[in-house]
């Protein structure tokens, strides 16, 4: 920035934002909701859990590793009319490359994302490994192959968003054209900012690349979890009660897990980038949006936390063993042995 006039790059006036310190300490907040998460997983002794217990321990931990990321390592503010983001986080102490926490947080959203999809697509081949849905052979066929295309568009946004660290090799240029385009307005040369600029393809490719993984994920998703739901809705004269409830259950946690991922990562984030580029003013540095995005992980955690609170105050008591079952168990004389 020598070539450049001195401009104010302080951020101080967020020091007078709730909302900002709220995003500030939200992995402190939304601690005890991970932690009581993962009590209740182990807790839970079900076939159901323990066979996606791995997937579920996994999946906390992405998540915890997101918000850790967003709201302190990064801690990106918005400064409309600017698309891009302002870090404010620890990496703000570094001199390094100022795209670098773009190419962090998108990874890490795929990884979420994949989570999501691994459990999903668990309960769609386990419905359709059972004998009475073999009707559902070539729907099911068809999803996966879906699956694989998710997969592809996944490591394509992962490697589609690489370019962009290479701006930092002419980041002066980069950022005079920004100035210019944008009107001179200052912030676009501080250090710390970073301008997704759409006129260059190193933004736009992403971008692009982003939304139709979007479209494809949700598609894939939504189909996935309708096709379980008939395979049940199938199968209920069938099977047992019991593995009935269970499988209902569990696809009942999969359509929250979308909805959520849903409302608290995907609308988030395509309503920042549409009201940036469609030059909307977005309020208070965008921090009600980023609020959200990180609250998706606890939001998350309640369908392990509320079943279990709700099973440990309504578990009926086991009866007392009886006396005469404790008896026999060790009447063990010679009478009884010797024939």
């Amino acid at each position: 920035m020598s070539n450049f006039p001195s401009v104010d790059c302080s951020m101080e006036n967020l020091n007078q934002s709730i909302l900002f310190w709220i995003f500030r300490i939200s992995p402190l907040i939304s601690f005890p909701f991970y932690l009581l998460a993962i009590l209740m997983i182990f807790k839970n002794k079900s076939k159901l859990v323990m066979t996606v217990k791995k997937q579920y321990l996994k999946q906390i931990g992405i998540n915890f590793i997101f918000v850790l990321l967003v709201s302190d390592i990064v801690c990106p503010v918005l400064e409309p009319p600017i698309p891009g983001y302002y870090m404010t986080g620890l990496l703000a102490t570094f001199q390094m490359n100022v795209a670098l926490p773009l190419v962090l947080m998108t990874h890490v959203v795929l990884l979420v994302a994949l989570s999501i999809l691994q459990l999903v697509k668990h309960q769609l081949t386990t419905l359709s490994d059972l004998r009475f849905t073999k009707k559902f052979d070539l729907p099911v066929k068809i999803i996966l192959k879906m699956y694989q295309l998710c997969y592809l568009l996944m490591l394509i946004v992962a490697l589609s968003i690489l370019p962009s660290l290479t701006i930092h090799f002419d980041l002066d240029s980069f950022r005079q054209s920004s100035f210019e385009y944008y009107n001179k307005t200052p912030i676009v040369l501080c250090d710390d900012m970073f301008i997704a600029d759409h006129r260059s393809w190193k933004i736009y490719t992403p971008y692009i690349c982003s939304l139709i993984f979007g479209v494809v994920c949700s598609v894939t998703g939504v189909t996935s979890v309708i096709t379980c739901l008939l395979m049940i809705l199938e199968s209920r004269k069938i099977v047992s009660r019991e593995t009935l409830i269970m499988q209902r259950n569990f696809t009942g946690i999969l359509i929250y897990q979308a909805l959520v991922y849903i409302i608290f990562i995907i609308l988030p984030v395509g309503v920042i980038s549409t009201l940036f580029y469609a030059d909307i003013h977005i309020q208070n540095n965008g921090l009600p949006f980023l609020l959200m995005i990180c609250s998706q992980g606890a939001i998350n955690n309640l369908m392990h936390i509320i079943p279990g609170i709700w099973k440990r105050f309504h578990q009926k008591p086991k009866p007392p063993p009886t006396t005469y079952g404790v008896c026999a168990m060790w009447s063990t004389t010679p009478s009884v042995v010797v024939t």
